[in-house]
């Protein structure tokens, strides 16, 4: 009997529809894994992208704390925020070079985390604002972090022009002015005047009325003030001497009296980070900010800070001046301050006197002394002096 037609027919269907089948399974399956492929290529790019983006805003807020580190936001001082941009860094890979870009930005203005709303912008402080860029700038990353200056010394500084743990003894021509306040010697021990040449201690005129900066600071002891000590007439009002707050104090207490520390290492630490920790104070001529001089120094002349920008120098040792210096801000020195030549510190000079045995001159000399006092001198700088910045704790923002 001859088999239907239609069974012949119907051969191979079956393996017609499971190689569809198979088809269509490798068709999705490649499909599939296309698209996972292609996901993953995008999220390493992605990856990529954030990873130089970060580094590029990371660099940036280096680079504007390093920046506002040394002398502020105005350093061109045109009473405006500088526009900071930072160098293009270059970045050798695997796939080839790459160049990221950044940006700077400072917003001093008030109602910021940084400065409260109310208050009044100054170029001291503000939030830096540091944006990075991935080398095809498709990717950005904002950091945010306020800066401002370091309060470093306690109350703002002493109320004094000259300020001895012991005896003070000069024996050459000296003038001591204040225009601020009633007191310029402050000691722990004798302040002896009589055995001077010439030394006279000066304050404010009752006459003299309200007095500008250049007034306050006039190195003419005779405008605006009345003599109070003299070689002449003895010890006047303006000199505390003896007291024994001073006298029985620890190098820490007499240190952290003036500071807001009592740790002079921290603050060598600061001026070290700006590279200003000096084994020769000759080196520091010129300089401004915070000024570390180790060991014993012979100081034979030159200039350290400006009315503009002053200076703390500390001196970890004995002091001896053999020639002309002149310096603006506060002088601490650690030993005994010996003074030869001529010297004009415009601010406040402060000698601990470690070492100097009981009874014998913490400062001391035959030389030519002109303190003229400066009061908040810190606060009268055209911009944070370098050392005396630092970045707020707990105010870095990444998101």
């Amino acid at each position: 009997m001859t088999e239907p037609s239609f069974k012949h027919k119907q051969r191979g269907a079956a393996t017609i529809v499971v190689a569809a089948i198979l088809l269509i399974a490798i068709t999705i399956v490649t499909l599939f894994t296309a698209r996972t492929v292609l996901v993953e290529t995008e999220l390493t790019a992605d990856h990529n992208r954030t990873t130089q983006a970060v580094t590029a805003a990371n660099y940036a807020m280096d680079y504007g704390v390093s920046y506002f580190d040394s002398y502020g936001f105005d350093q061109d001082a045109d009473g405006n925020v500088d526009t900071v941009t930072p160098p293009n860094i270059d970045v050798n890979t695997t796939y080839g070079p790459l160049t990221l870009s950044s940006q700077v930005e400072y917003d001093t203005s008030a109602g910021t985390v940084c400065v409260d709303a109310g208050e009044t912008p100054t170029l001291s402080k503000g939030m830096l604002v540091a944006t990075g860029f991935s080398d095809d700038g498709l990717a950005r990353r904002t950091i945010t972090q306020c800066v401002g200056p370091i309060s470093l010394l306690a109350d703002e500084g002493p109320d004094m022009p000259l300020i001895s743990r012991s005896e003070v003894a000069l024996t050459g021509t000296a003038n001591i002015v204040n225009r601020y306040t009633n007191i310029n010697i402050w000691s722990g021990d004798k302040v002896t005047i009589g055995s001077s040449s010439s030394m006279s201690t000066f304050i404010k005129s009752n006459a003299a009325g309200n007095l500008s900066l250049p007034d306050l600071l006039n190195a003419d002891p005779d405008i605006n003030t009345q003599i109070v000590s003299s070689n002449n007439l003895g010890n006047g009002l303006d000199i505390i001497d003896d007291d024994p707050s001073l006298d029985t104090a620890t190098a820490a207490d007499f240190f952290s009296t003036f500071f807001n520390t009592d740790d002079p290492g921290a603050i060598e630490d600061l001026a070290s980070n700006i590279g200003q920790n000096y084994n020769d104070m000759s080196l520091a001529d010129g300089k401004d900010g915070l000024i570390w001089i180790e060991g014993d120094q012979n100081f034979s002349g030159g200039d350290i800070g400006t009315i503009d920008n002053p200076a703390i120098v500390i001196v970890n040792g004995d002091l001896q001046f053999t020639g002309n210096a002149s310096i603006h801000g506060l002088l601490y020195v650690k030993g005994e301050m010996r003074v030869g030549g001529t010297v004009d510190v415009v601010g406040t000079s402060i000698v601990e006197g470690d070492g100097v045995p009981t009874g014998d001159s913490a400062v001391y000399g035959n030389g030519t002394l002109n303190l003229i006092y400066w009061k908040d001198f810190l606060a009268g700088a055209s911009a944070p002096l370098p050392g005396l910045t630092a970045v707020v704790s707990g105010s870095w923002r990444d998101w």
